[in-house]
């Protein structure tokens, strides 16, 4: 097996994530359940091919939750449940890697953040109130990336 220092650029996790949580929602019972399910297996596969001590992993863990957001907003799911889902299966991976589980956490809410160019007002504010009731502290965090990430995409914040 062949170690990754930096992910390739032609392997898309957040799209393949997109896809495998589009098609597996409309046949489930619970799908943001799923969804964060395909996020914590696919992280699970592209992590063990980054080099231990890299910082490739930020932007595979942040491109499979934008994923997996953008699978649930595809499938018109509750986006809120979705997020804290994800969170929670990126910080149970986390724990299972031995990576850390603040960077995992705070690149699983920058790729969720980064959808909000995608998303309405009341959505965004769905998530940021789920996370902060199911992760002290980590709604403002959200609210930061969410106005850094309208800055950076050269959108008002």
């Amino acid at each position: 097996m062949v170690l990754m220092e930096e992910p390739q650029e032609d392997f898309k996790i957040g799209q393949l994530t997109k896809e495998l949580v589009a098609i597996k929602l409309k046949k489930m019972a619970d799908p943001s359940a799923t969804a964060a399910n395909l996020v914590k297996q696919t992280l699970a596969v592209a992590l063990k091919e980054i080099k231990p001590g890299s910082t490739g992993h930020h932007a595979v863990v942040e491109d499979a939750c934008r994923g997996g957001i953008t699978g649930l907003l595809l499938a018109e799911q509750n986006l809120g449940k979705g997020a804290v889902l994800i969170l929670e299966a990126v910080a149970e991976l986390s724990s299972e890697l031995n990576l850390d589980p603040t960077e995992m956490m705070r690149s699983a809410l920058n790729g969720i953040a980064d959808m909000r160019r995608f998303l309405r007002p009341d959505q965004l504010y769905d998530i940021h109130r789920e996370i902060e009731l199911h992760f002290m502290g980590a709604g403002e965090v959200f609210s930061r990336m969410i106005k850094t990430a309208g800055r950076i995409a050269g959108t008002p914040p």
